[in-house]
C-alpha cells in the first residue's frame, strides 16, 4: 500500500492561510467534501472536533493525524495542509506542527487506516524525510516527493529483510513501531486473502515473508487473537482500546505513547494496541 494510493495532488494544500487549528481542520476536511470525496461535511467534522477536545492528534516531530471514521465511504480519503511557519495543534511534544494529514475512512477498512497512519509516522519521524516535505515547491512536487518517500515502506516486508540482511544485529536493536508496522500489514493481507476469489498464493507468500520477520512470541500471541476474537491490531482512540471498547488508565496509555522500545496489549481484551 502506498500512502498516495489514498491522497490526491488536488487534495494538497502546501500554504495553508488558517491561522488556528480549528480552521485548518475545517478547511481540510471543507477540501475533501468540495473534491466529491465526502457526501458531508458535519458527520467527519464533528468527530475530527470531539477527538482534538479529548486529546489532540499532534503526535509530535512536527506532524499531526485527525481522523474520522465516516460511514458511506468505500476508501480511505487524505487531505495534506502543510503550514511552513508551524501551528499551535497541542502537540504531545509541546511543539509546533507543520504538517497536518486529516484523514477519514470507512468503519470496514480499520486496518487499512492503522497501516496509513502507522507508516506515515514512521516516514516522517525520519528527519530528512520531513525536510523533503517541507522543501516541495508546490502540491505537484509534494505528491512526487511522498510518492517517492512511500515506496520505501509500501512492502515492509522487503524494507526490513533487507535492512536486516545487512545488519543483523537491527533484529534485536529495532523500534517496536517496525513490528507494528508488519502486523498491521499482516493483518490487512489477512483480510485481502479472505476475501480474494484469485491470487490467494501470492498474498499467502506474503503473509509469510512478513510473519518470518517478526519475533515469534508477538506472532503466537497474534494469532491466538487472530483465531480467538480477529482483529488482533487495533487502534486507541481517546484512551479507548477499539477492540473492547474498555477505556485503558490514564497512566498506562501515556506509558504507551512515550514507550517505543515495546509493542503494548491492552490489559482488558489483550489485544495489540496502537494509540494515536
Amino acid at each position: 500500500m502506498l500512502l498516495t494510493d489514498h491522497i490526491e495532488s488536488t487534495c494538497i494544500v502546501t500554504a495553508m492561510e488558517s491561522k488556528t487549528k480549528a480552521d485548518v481542520l475545517k478547511d481540510l476536511t471543507h477540501l475533501l467534501f468540495d473534491k466529491k470525496k465526502l457526501k458531508g461535511m458535519e458527520p467527519a467534522l464533528d468527530q475530527i472536533m470531539a477527538r482534538e477536545i479529548t486529546e489532540s492528534t499532534g503526535i509530535g516531530h512536527g506532524l499531526a493525524v485527525p481522523h474520522a471514521r465516516v460511514s458511506g465511504l468505500k476508501t480511505l480519503y487524505c487531505a495534506v495542509g502543510r503550514v511552513k511557519d508551524g501551528l499551535d495543534f497541542a502537540a504531545v511534544d509541546k511543539k509546533p506542527v507543520h504538517l497536518i494529514f486529516l484523514i477519514c475512512y470507512p468503519p470496514t477498512q480499520q486496518t487499512t487506516y492503522l497501516n496509513f497512519v502507522a507508516t506515515l509516522a514512521k516516514l516522517l519521524r525520519v528527519p530528512e524525510n520531513f525536510k523533503a516535505l517541507m522543501k516541495a515547491g508546490d502540491e505537484k512536487e509534494f505528491l512526487e516527493v511522498l510518492t517517492d518517500l512511500s515506496h520505501k515502506l509500501a512492502a515492509p516486508e522487503e524494507y526490513y529483510a533487507k535492512k536486516l540482511k545487512a545488519d543483523p544485529e537491527l533484529l534485536q536493536a529495532r523500534d517496536a513501531h517496525a513490528d507494528l508496522i508488519l502486523l498491521a500489514r499482516l493483518q490487512l493481507c489477512q483480510e485481502m486473502h479472505d476475501a480474494a476469489r484469485t491470487g490467494k498464493k501470492q498474498i499467502k507468500q506474503r503473509m509469510d515473508s512478513i510473519r518470518g520477520l517478526v519475533d515469534s512470541r508477538i506472532m503466537r500471541h497474534y494469532d491466538r487473537l487472530m483465531t480467538a476474537r480477529p482483529p488482533a491490531l487495533v487502534p486507541v482512540e481517546g484512551d479507548t482500546c477499539q477492540g473492547c471498547f474498555m477505556r485503558l488508565p490514564s497512566q498506562f496509555a501515556q506509558k504507551v505513547r512515550e514507550d517505543s522500545d515495546h509493542i503494548h496489549t491492552c490489559p482488558n481484551c489483550s489485544r495489540f494496541i496502537y494509540i494515536v
